[in-house]
């Protein structure tokens, strides 16, 4: 509170509150800690004059406001700041003041006897008073206590100056009388006690000098003389200057003091033009980093920082500048290039910037070479991008005849000079979609991206904090936004008008709503849309329609597709030949744009796998805009064809190279439903059955069209097929089974025989939901009955699979290893020695049930490579549950927990209730072996909904585990425990799962 109002944690400062008196009510609860305020007195000194009912309203907003600042999530309600019984009070052990502690230290510097140890308490105290009490608060309590407290700094002042004399630091001493004068210029006394230190440190001028300035100021403001003492001083302090005192003007005095105690530094002074910035900047500390080491290193005198329009380059140039000022001494000057219109005149900038003093017609690079000395001189060239090629020459000279200097650029183009380190800037990291929502509000804040947009956001709303309501739609704004800076900050900047929620649904016209209001910002920076356009107008008209047309893939695309989807084969491509024209025509074009920083390259795992390209997010909605009305409907047709025919399984080897097809995929479907192409919808409904839930809206559309019993009776079958997967994820067990049905009615009406025994699959797969095992085990005969007539080894490696669960749900652990393993041969058989994953599953589980851990382990293993391998989401999941079962059994109780808890992340990112209920049941056991058997009890309760389709071994570990918890728990705490799960929500469960460590 010295100097100003500003509250610190391990993470947060805050000097910024709605209001002004948020800020007071902030002081004056922190100044008195230990008491308890009624809800009266505060709002009397808040709202002296106000009526009761109004002030105590205002109260209540404001104690609101503050607990958004100082009980953001994870610090729950009430931890600070208690409010009970109308009193209203700090947890003291919890808050600490500065005041406080300059309090305590003057205290104990008064009561310890060594002069040595109340030198440090009292020096200590010193630093902490910063400033006056509150400054700008004028409240009575605020002026009574800011009189109080400055008379105890000056009191502490004139203990410390006597400390020091005494140890005969009469040149620190003087800095103390100084700061006393500063708070009471008319004191005598210090005034005499400054002089006698100059005269004790053998420098009369000084004592002298500051005798004229004290004469002239009493003259000036009381009309008075210097006393008796100050005079004496001034006397002894001439004849020590030997007669020969002259003293200077006034204006010159401080300088000389100053020059008489500050020591004289050897080294140059740093030469800096670095533009003032008045923002916080987050993340990026592995460029500037390699930026600092490249240039200090001499491993390149030429850096250029590429990056897509708004990825903050010239602000990440600017924060380099100053680590090579301040941490490497190098000088440093800022010029900035956007406004030239031709390269040829950077020269003229440059040394404006540098301020050289040329004479007419002189080389100013011959000047500039001629001006620094040493080595370590930085110039940094900001926005090249418009006249890279005209500015290219320039650049070069510099290099080749300022041998002594360094450059750093700023450009969404590179220079291609020799020597040059080209560093591609991405945008800031975002937030895992899968982490969105857990409880570690903290490690979520600590993404890059989310701390520029709450930043931003708290500049506009002080008491604006990410917590679990809001945590959602800010992470997904930076994951809708790519992370790019400039975007984040217009998006944050509208926060006074718009809850996250609600900017994250305006989200749709980005490049309308996001824009900046600050007047001191370049045109082009102004809103989104400008931002691109600055990139866009620079592209030649080829490559602003291809740059459009490309905005019709959904993420990422190859080469491949983007030849065929956006230079279809005219007649200047006809046949082979033509579709490598177009192919490398296309490449060309593709390179074109990701030399400007317009399309970004997304690494693969595989190096095999083609180069996969994508527009951000902001890009591609800026180029759909673009797209002329008469290329729109071909273009989409094109598209939505080419992934019509796309492989079903894509040969990628990351998530989000799946999230890209996937993306694709949709908008094709999209493209296929509104043009009424039922049939090619279920060919692309069926290639997306691997994405959970995805395509579902259209499959219970089309599944309930009145136009359904004209359908084609195979898509009918497929659609129901569909349908009925669909609904296993959200244990939508019954809807199921009745679409299973209704697909095997069809199938028998018209004699398809194929599509009846797949749809006897897919009744017997509800049917064990419903546990019914008996009706799914007749079903599952007719399937592998069919399987056996057809020798289709496709049909029988599931049927076997199905059978051999039966046999394991009803408890008979042999028989369903036999009959996995009569899977395993055929599977085997079938797909070169890879069998299919839920059979290797299904195996590697009954081992691990009949305790031959190594087996199970081994099979485990090999299934988790292979699910890995080909990104099977769930197959990872379901692979990982079994080695968290057999850490379980093997009593590694922590690698059983953390391994489960990836379980429920994936699961629950696939939406598969049912699942996701088991291995919160895992969870549950894992506690329970690790005697955390109150949340144990919870999970217990809340994942009961498993029980009509629980193996027997299932029933027996969830009756043990039941058991133990509840001889280990009072029967009241168990009841409580298990009344909790019973009640929360599966959202609620996986979170309390999730946060166990």
């Amino acid at each position: 509170m010295f100097g100003r109002l500003q509250a610190e944690s391990e993470h947060l400062t805050i000097s910024r509150f709605r209001t002004r008196r948020v800020g007071l009510l902030l002081a004056y609860l922190a100044y008195y800690p230990k008491r308890r305020h009624s809800r009266e007195e505060l709002a009397d000194m808040l709202w002296p004059d106000g009526e009761v009912e109004a002030s105590q309203r205002n109260l209540r907003q404001a104690l609101s406001s503050l607990r958004h600042h100082l009980e953001p999530p994870p610090i729950p309600a009430g931890a600070i700041i208690v409010a009970k019984q109308g009193l209203v009070s700090f947890d003291s052990e919890l808050i600490s003041t500065d005041v406080a502690e300059f309090n305590h230290l003057i205290e104990a510097a008064e009561a310890t006897p060594s002069n040595t140890e109340r030198l440090v308490k009292l020096s200590r105290a010193i630093d902490l008073y910063r400033g006056d009490f509150l400054p700008g608060y004028y409240e009575d309590w605020v002026q009574r206590e800011r009189l109080h407290l400055e008379d105890q700094f000056v009191s502490a002042l004139q203990s410390l100056v006597q400390a020091l004399t005494t140890e005969g630091k009469n040149e620190e001493a003087i800095r103390y009388v100084r700061l006393a004068l500063a708070k009471d210029h008319l004191r005598e006394d210090f005034h005499a006690s400054l002089m006698r230190l100059y005269l004790a440190c053998g420098r009369p001028h000084s004592a002298l000098q500051h005798f004229r300035e004290l004469r002239e100021t009493l003259a000036e403001e009381l009309n008075e003389e210097p006393g008796a003492t100050i005079s004496e001083l001034a006397s002894k302090a001439e004849r020590e200057a030997g007669g020969q005192w002259n003293p200077l003007p006034t204006n010159q005095s401080a300088s000389n003091d100053e020059a008489d105690a500050a020591p004289v530094s050897d080294s140059e002074p740093i030469a800096s033009n670095l533009p003032i910035q008045l923002t916080r900047f987050f993340g990026r500390g592995s460029e500037r980093t390699q930026i600092a080491k490249t240039l200090s290193d001499h491993r390149s005198r030429l850096v250029t920082l590429i990056g897509t329009a708004g990825s903050g380059k010239t602000r990440l140039s600017i924060e380099v500048g100053r680590d090579m000022a301040q941490l490497h001494g190098w000088n440093v000057w800022f010029v900035p290039l956007a406004d030239v219109s031709d390269g040829s005149m950077a020269h003229h900038v440059l040394s404006e910037s540098l301020r050289l003093q040329a004479e007419p017609g002189s080389d100013p690079i011959e000047v500039l070479n001629g001006s620094l000395s040493g080595v370590k001189n930085l110039v940094i060239l900001d926005n090249l991008e418009h006249v890279v090629d005209s500015v290219a020459p320039f650049v070069d000279s510099l290099l080749r005849k300022v041998p002594q200097l360094s450059i750093l650029t700023t450009s969404r183009q590179a220079l291609k000079l020799a020597g040059e380190h080209e560093i591609d800037l991405a945008t800031l990291p975002i937030p895992d979609p899968d982490q969105i929502g857990e409880n570690d509000l903290r490690e979520l804040s600590t993404v890059p991206s989310i701390q520029l947009f709450l930043d931003r956001a708290q500049a506009i709303v002080p008491d604006f904090q990410i917590t679990r309501h809001n945590a959602r739609s800010i992470a997904s704004i930076c994951i809708q936004l790519d992370g790019l800076p400039l975007a984040l900050e217009f998006a944050a900047g509208i926060s006074n008008s718009f809850t996250p929620a609600q900017i994250l649904q305006n989200l749709e016209s980005r490049l309308e709503i996001l824009r900046n209001r600050r007047r001191d910002i370049p045109n082009r920076h102004r809103t989104l849309r400008a931002a691109i356009d600055y990139s866009y107008d620079l592209l030649t008209p080829e490559l602003k329609r291809f740059f459009a047309h490309l905005s019709v893939f959904r993420g990422g695309f190859t080469i491949e597709a983007a030849a065929k989807v956006c230079l279809p084969c005219s007649c200047a491509f006809d046949g082979p030949c033509g579709e490598k024209g177009a192919t490398e025509e296309c490449l060309g074009m593709i390179l074109d744009l990701r030399e400007r920083s317009l399309l970004r390259m997304d690494a693969s795992n595989d190096e095999s796998a083609p180069a996969r390209f994508r527009l951000l997010e902001s890009f591609r909605e800026y180029g759909i805009g673009l797209i002329e009305a008469a290329d729109f409907d071909p273009l989409r047709q094109r598209h939505a064809e080419y992934y019509l025919n796309l492989p079903a399984t894509p040969n990628v080897s990351s998530v989000d190279e799946v999230s890209w097809d996937r993306d694709n995929r949709l908008a094709a479907l999209r493209t296929f439903e509104e043009s009424g192409r039922i049939s090619e919808c279920v060919r692309i409904l069926y290639t997306l059955r691997g994405y959970s839930q995805a395509g579902r809206p259209t499959i219970l559309a089309l599944c309930k069209s009145p136009d359904f019993d004209s359908f084609p009776p195979m898509d009918q079958i497929m659609l129901l097929r569909l349908m009925a997967d669909a609904q296993l994820y959200p244990s939508e067990f019954e809807e199921s089974y009745a679409v299973s049905m209704r697909g095997l009615e069809i199938a028998r009406k018209h004699g398809l025989e194929d599509q009846e025994a797949i749809c006897h699959r897919s009744v017997a797969a509800a049917a064990v939901h419903l546990g019914r095992l008996d009706e799914a085990i007749a079903h599952d005969e007719h399937f592998l009955a069919y399987g056996l007539k057809a020798q289709n080894p496709l049909i029988l490696e599931s049927a076997y699979s199905a059978l051999g669960t039966n046999h394991w749900t009803a408890g008979d652990l042999h028989g369903a290893l036999e009959v996995f393993c009569q899977g395993m041969a055929v599977s085997k058989s079938a797909h070169d020695g890879e069998p299919m994953w839920p059979l290797l599953y299904n195996l590697a589980r009954v081992h691990l049930d009949l305790g031959n851990l190594d087996d199970g382990l081994q099979l485990a293993s090999d299934g988790l490579r292979q699910t890995q391998r080909r990104n099977e989401e769930f197959g990872i999941s379901m692979f990982l549950a079994l080695i968290a079962r057999h850490q379980l059994k093997r009593g590694s109780f922590h690698a059983a927990l953390a391994t489960n808890r990836e379980v429920l992340t994936k699961r629950r990112k696939i939406g598969f209730r049912y699942w996701t209920l088991c291995a919160l049941q895992t969870h549950a056991a894992v506690l329970a072996a690790l005697d955390r058997f109150t949340e144990s009890a919870t999970l217990l309760a809340a994942s009961r909904d498993t029980l009509k389709l629980r193996r027997k071994v299932d029933d027996d570990e969830y009756a043990a585990t039941i058991e133990r918890v509840k001889k280990a728990l009072p029967l009241p705490d168990f009841e409580e425990a298990w009344a909790r799960g019973i009640a929360i929500p599966l959202e609620d469960a996986y979170r309390l799962a999730v946060a166990t460590k």
